[in-house]
């Protein structure tokens, strides 16, 4: 797959357009899934997954980032899924899957920090997505906080981590209650443009 500055359209059309939900992923819309211990991490990996090789890509779910080389001294990264060229077999996508309730913003911002460290030790990819799933009517206070140890560099192990370069995409992906009042199904995706437009790195 080509993958040229308009990726960030390309992936966030590919989550939104419903067929492989339809095809693959019936429960997400029809009866829904429960919110039982990884039940909804589980199916939306292999949703990823599925995308990443609708979309041409070689799509691996858990994947440890096992070439970090020297940054493998901040500990063991690994992202939810990561999508490789077929043909070069390099790295071109990193993304991490998490949930959000109140107070959570710390966990997202580990993510995010995870997100960072693969874009440093891949020079290779095209873009790091972070999708974060809420309740209907949840939200985080603020991104900006979250994604600021992307821009901007953050210390971890003892070790000063330098700002990511690698372009970061933020999608909510909402959830909303299914019919029997326990089961969730699949709202919507929500793209954050606005955190993909503010600069990277320190001036």
């Amino acid at each position: 797959m080509n993958t040229g500055h308009r990726i960030h359209d390309i992936i966030f059309d590919a989550l939104c357009g419903g067929d492989i939900i339809v095809t693959h992923f019936p429960m997400l819309r029809k009866r829904g899934i429960p919110d039982i211990g990884v039940t909804v991490h589980s199916h939306f990996l292999t949703f990823l997954t599925t995308v990443g090789q609708r979309l041409g890509f070689s799509a691996i779910t858990e994947c440890p980032i096992a070439w970090a080389g020297d940054y493998s001294k901040l500990g063991d990264v690994r992202a939810d899924s990561v999508w490789f060229d077929r043909e070069s077999l390099n790295p071109k996508v990193v993304i991490e899957f998490e949930r959000f309730e109140r107070g959570d913003e710390g966990k997202l911002r580990q993510k995010v920090e995870n997100l960072a460290i693969a874009s440093l030790a891949s020079p290779t990819l095209d873009l790091a997505l972070l999708i974060y799933w809420v309740r209907s009517g949840s939200a985080p206070r603020s991104m900006e906080s979250i994604v600021d140890v992307y821009r901007n560099g953050f210390r971890r192990r003892g070790h000063d981590v330098s700002p990511a370069t690698v372009p970061l995409m933020i999608v909510k992906c909402v959830m909303r209650p299914a019919s029997d009042g326990n089961s969730l199904l699949l709202g919507e995706f929500l793209r954050d443009q606005r955190n993909e437009r503010l600069p990277m790195g320190r001036v």
